[in-house]
């Protein structure tokens, strides 16, 4: 019965719920199920602590057998139904009546003819319609959930990027840095249109004007 629901769900090898960096500017919203409301926006490169994850299979991918699988009692021209992805070409999937949870699937072509590391048995004919959601907890502690996939970097355990040991540092901000001249003015000009930015101003126009007044009075000659 559709849809399939998994809870505590994060659904690729390596996958673990901890700080994630946002790569996009991301809605956060009240829950995952229909009649959600926004509660919450993170920007790019902003931090949020991803707390845990719901992957929801409203119709799953149809696999086409191509030859004998006996291990799963299954003909040439028989249909497995394959849901929930868990890494390494492993997956959930019902074959001949029965659920085959974490199921090695390396014997799967996809759609795009990749995918297969043995035999070649089955191919995938039609891709489902699935979605994986997640709660992040932002750094003022509001919580909501949004779609984890694609929007949020550091998910991976075994990725080995160093900016993700410690994502809120500054060096960890790097992607956020402005990469052109025209990028960097338009950044400055930005942060001194805040209230910390107009202060700094305030600061240094009066450093400016006391260095001025003081180099003119030891300089009469030149300045007055």
């Amino acid at each position: 019965m559709l849809p399939v629901i998994d809870y505590k769900a994060c659904p690729f090898e390596g996958c673990t719920f901890r700080k994630w960096i946002v790569i996009k500017d991301v809605t956060l919203y009240s829950t995952w199920k229909e009649g959600r409301k926004s509660v919450a926006a993170v920007k790019n490169g902003q931090v949020v602590t991803g707390l845990t994850g719901v992957h929801i299979t409203y119709a799953p991918d149809r696999v086409q057998v191509l030859q004998p699988l006996p291990e799963l009692r299954l003909q040439a021209g028989d249909i497995i139904l394959r849901y929930m992805y868990r890494g390494e070409g492993f997956a959930d999937i019902w074959a001949k009546g029965q659920w085959r949870k974490e199921y090695d699937c390396t014997f799967i072509t996809e759609k795009d003819h990749a995918g297969c590391l043995r035999d070649c048995a089955a191919k995938v004919i039609s891709e489902g319609r699935k979605d994986w959601w997640g709660p992040g907890e932002t750094s003022e502690g509001l919580i909501g959930w949004a779609k984890a996939e694609d929007q949020f970097d550091c998910m991976d355990s075994l990725g080995g990027d160093s900016k993700c040991d410690n994502p809120e540092s500054p060096s960890s901000s790097a992607a956020e840095m402005p990469t052109s001249i025209e990028d960097a003015r338009i950044h400055v000009e930005a942060e001194l249109r805040t209230p910390e930015g107009q202060s700094v101003r305030r600061e240094s126009g009066s450093r400016i004007h006391a260095e001025a007044f003081r180099h003119c009075s030891d300089m009469q000659n030149v300045c007055g």
